[in-house]
């Protein structure tokens, strides 16, 4: 007896696989296309807080007791007690004197290949949920120099910054914050001079004369003599760590805030899995009742086959040779309608700045395993069928 052909059906009845395939392409389109769109929310952090402290770790003063006996830094602490009434203009003056000293002393401890204490400007970058935070080191002019050479920066527009208050950016991130050369930044002091190459984010500017503020942000320019932050200031007697209580609160790393980017990830998906996990039911519930459809029109035509000879087995494996032939369309469809999505996609996320991924490992994994799983619910209204299924004759005799 002649084997059944899966694509018979399939050929005489266009519209139906066709909805088929549009049904099961869709929801793979889904489940990967809102994951990427919501993608560089976690990746711009981590470009930020751990591949940008491959060259310039970063790290905040906290506990400047600490810091000045451990440092030996001699600062007059006691400007702090109420009864000494200094001004904050002391204060910060204090403050000053010590970090100075405390850049000295790491300078000259030669693990780090530069080091620099001083303030820093926050710049919010956005992504189309969110955003994350990158702390702009505010220096002198022969530390910026030190750092443009240090970085490798190359200016593609504009100049290097030269007076207080001039900014240089990397191109992703003035993309992202619609800054251009010559615009006034933060306020009417600050100025983007100059715009640089760069494959993180990237921003510094000279800091004005006579700041109000204290140089509380450390920045430590090594190529892996520093694998560790936490590491390297135990050793000087130092405590740092990633919570904003430590000594030296530990921003960026090359080993500390993979975990803090870990974590942070997690939050971010917690209800970015809800909602894929709400989508895959809801599209996987519609998905299903469409499949159910296909397999109820098909009860008539199965019981036809049965009464010609053709055993439950050999039925069934036409069924599901149809369903495969379905699913593999609908899988090769849904690649390529995903790869337009993603460079559409990406063509916009890349002229506002935000840095992204087009692969996703742990996305494709998660639609396998959706998938199976979706794969395995879909044969129940075929075997339910299956077993309902009967010769012509049985069905006459009934």
């Amino acid at each position: 007896m002649q084997r059944l052909s899966a694509w018979f059906y399939l050929k005489n009845n266009k519209k139906r696989a066709a909805i088929l395939i549009l049904s099961f392409g869709l929801y793979f389109v889904l489940l990967y296309g809102v994951q990427f769109f919501l993608h560089p929310s976690v990746y711009m952090y981590e470009v930020i807080a751990v591949k940008g402290a491959e060259r310039m770790q970063i790290g905040y003063l906290n506990g400047l007791e600490k810091l000045n006996d451990a440092m030996d830094l001699e600062m007059d602490m006691s400007l702090w007690e109420p009864e000494k009434e200094a001004t904050y203009e002391e204060k910060v003056a204090e403050i000053n004197k010590g970090t100075n000293a405390l850049e000295q002393k790491l300078e000259a401890e030669g693990t780090a290949d530069h080091v620099f204490i001083c303030n820093n400007y926050q710049i919010r970058v956005n992504s189309f949920a969110g955003g994350t935070v990158f702390n702009a080191p505010m220096l002198a002019k022969e530390e910026l120099d030190i750092l443009v050479d240090y970085l490798q920066l190359n200016v593609i527009e504009g100049r290097l910054p030269q007076n207080p208050g001039e900014f240089l950016m990397d191109a992703n991130m003035a993309k992202n914050r619609g800054f251009r050369v010559g615009e006034k930044l933060f306020d009417e002091e600050s100025t983007l001079v100059g715009i640089v190459e760069y494959d993180t984010y990237i921003a510094a500017g000279i800091d004005y004369e006579n700041s109000e503020y204290p140089n509380r942000c450390l920045y430590l320019l090594d190529a892996g003599t520093i694998p560790d932050m936490k590491e390297y200031f135990a050793k000087l007697g130092v405590e740092a760590d990633i919570n904003s209580q430590s000594t030296v609160q530990i921003i960026s790393d090359k080993v500390n805030m993979v975990k803090d980017v870990e974590e942070t990830n997690n939050q971010i998906q917690a209800p970015l899995k809800v909602m894929t996990y709400s989508i895959a039911f809801i599209l996987g519930l519609t998905v299903f009742f469409v499949y159910r459809l296909h397999v109820q029109d098909r009860y008539s035509e199965w019981c036809l086959y049965r009464s010609l000879g053709y055993s439950q087995k050999e039925v069934y494996s036409l069924a599901f040779r149809e369903f495969g032939i379905c699913l593999g369309i609908s899988v090769v469809l849904a690649g390529v309608i995903t790869v337009i999505l993603c460079v559409s996609v990406g063509a916009i996320m890349c002229s506002k700045g935000m840095l992204f991924e087009y692969l996703l490992p742990h996305v494709l994994l998660q639609i396998v395993g959706i998938g199976t799983l979706l794969v395995g619910v879909l044969q129940i209204p075929v075997v339910i069928a299956m077993q309902k299924v009967k010769t012509i004759d049985a069905m006459e005799e009934e």
